[in-house]
């Protein structure tokens, strides 16, 4: 889909509209950036924003700047603050997660390349992103699960658990509405 702003593309990998039609609850989408610009604006969102390919690129959020150099290094910020983008070297592939604040919220959490990582769920929507490789999950009552490279698992409810995550880079985020918990 294209961007607000017209200065690029989107893949929507997965999407909660609201009930209402003012708009969607979550996102998660990837991007291809090719040259510097602004961001477009996103009023009432929070953002997360991790650099998926390339050199990097500089972010100034309002005047804060954070810098993305290393692969899932993350930038988060408000979809209403003026934010403009500046490429290190070429362009980049980001995964981006935007919240309607006033919905819901999320929490990410990245690895590049986890040899024996965990995630503790503890959510009302729980959604992994396999970056580069297979992602191995595996839980106490659940058993084991291959997750595809370059492929996203949704679970809508997730049991509190603790999952446990090897031979592969991830991108979890996970979502509590507003009014849980």
């Amino acid at each position: 889909m294209p961007w607000r702003n017209g200065l690029g593309t989107t893949v929507e990998m997965a999407r909660e509209d609201m009930a209402d039609g003012s708009g969607f609850a979550w996102r998660l989408s990837m991007a291809d950036v090719t040259s510097d610009g602004e961001f477009s604006n996103f009023s009432g969102y929070d953002r997360c924003l991790l650099l998926l390919e390339g050199n990097g690129l500089t972010l100034d959020c309002a005047g804060s700047v954070q810098r993305l150099e290393e692969p899932l290094q993350a930038a988060r910020f408000r979809g209403e603050d003026p934010t403009f983008a500046t490429l290190h070297d070429g362009p980049v592939k980001d995964f981006n997660i935007m919240t309607l604040r006033r919905h819901c919220s999320a929490h990410v959490d990245s690895q590049s390349h986890a040899q024996a990582a965990r995630i503790e769920v503890d959510a009302d929507l729980l959604l992994i992103y396999a970056v580069d490789t297979d992602l191995q999950l595996d839980s106490a009552d659940s058993g084991e699960l291959l997750l595809p490279a370059r492929q996203l698992l949704m679970i809508r409810q997730p049991a509190r658990k603790t999952l446990h995550c090897k031979a592969g880079g991830y991108i979890a985020t996970q979502i509590r509405l507003a009014d849980s918990h």
